[in-house]
């Protein structure tokens, strides 16, 4: 299997297993989305998220600071969403996260698949990765340091998150995530597929066998 493809299935797994638990959720969301560290994840508070607009267009975006510094990074609809409800009953200064390097890690570990138990480093590396397969001759450290509309505009075009591709919101989405699951690790039983991606099994059951009548009529 191409690395590339098997790095996007290993943290489409990780974002979909992570649903069960909404902060642990949100927390994987926004460092797959803003690559942030761990000192910028502990400093956001709900004061940090916003709409920004300009010229009929509008964005959501995340204020991450650390030591004095601070930039405003772009984060999907969904993501904005989560963390809006996760931090409703907050004050404007509360912050939402409190964890240190070693209990992110675990987290990203206890929904990593099987075959592969990823850190939060590895995790970071794998999504640079996937945006640096789609730049031309731009080091992809310096991606985070684009405008921020000419940023908000390239992860919309390629960061899997942004486009919906690590969410079962889509049909198709959905029935090729169960498929994967049995092609890459085994799991094909619907009652566990159910268990680690959150979805019921009347609507597994209805995509898997949408899939195979599909096939068959080809």
């Amino acid at each position: 299997m191409d690395k590339l493809v098997e790095i996007e299935e290993d943290l489409q797994y990780i974002t979909v297993a992570s649903r069960r638990n909404p902060k642990e959720h949100a927390l994987i969301r926004v460092i797959l989305s803003t690559l942030a560290d761990i000192e910028e994840i502990n400093n956001i508070t709900k004061g940090d998220l916003e709409v920004k607009k300009s010229n009929g267009r509008y964005a959501y975006a995340l204020n991450l600071r650390k030591g004095g510094k601070s930039r405003k990074s772009p984060i999907d609809e969904t993501t904005y969403k989560i963390l809006s409800k996760i931090s409703k009953d907050y004050t404007k200064r509360q912050r939402i996260f409190d964890y240190t390097q070693e209990e992110v890690d675990e987290i990203f570990a206890k929904y990593s698949p099987s075959s592969k138990k990823y850190g939060m480093k590895d995790v970071k590396k794998g999504v640079m990765r996937i945006l640096e397969d789609n730049l031309l001759n731009i080091p992809v450290r310096d991606v985070f340091n684009m405008d921020f509309w000419e940023l908000s505009d390239f992860l919309s075009e390629f960061h899997p998150m942004f486009s919906g591709m690590w969410d079962l919101e889509d049909d198709d989405v959905a029935r090729d995530y169960f498929l994967m699951l049995g092609k890459r690790h085994g799991i094909s039983d619907y009652s566990e597929i159910s268990e680690i991606s959150g979805e019921s099994v009347e609507r597994i059951e209805k995509l898997m066998k949408r899939k195979w009548f599909q096939s068959y009529l080809e």
